[in-house]
């Protein structure tokens, strides 16, 4: 059936944190969502985060690994911390 839309599947991997989403014809949305144990109630994208990111730094602490939050940093880096972008 050519008239079906092919599913997307979105994959944004940023410095710290990996983010899909997907699509199938039609955005998918939500209406609740909790975010650092803060419940927000708005409709929004279906967009979740998966995973850590690139620039995310594996470390041993208590003998276990763990993923960040720390980042390995970039020279320059974004500009929205005043590292020249």
């Amino acid at each position: 059936n050519t008239n079906k839309p092919t599913p997307v599947i979105g994959f944004d991997m940023g410095g710290t944190s990996t983010d899909v989403s997907r699509y199938a014809g039609s955005l998918e949305h939500v209406f609740e969502t909790t975010t650092a144990g803060i419940s927000i109630q708005s409709p929004q994208l279906d967009i979740n985060t998966v995973a850590a990111g690139g620039g995310s730094r594996l470390f041993v602490r208590h003998g276990m690994l763990v993923v960040g939050p720390e980042s390995s940093g970039a020279h320059p880096g974004p500009v929205c911390y005043g590292k020249g972008g």
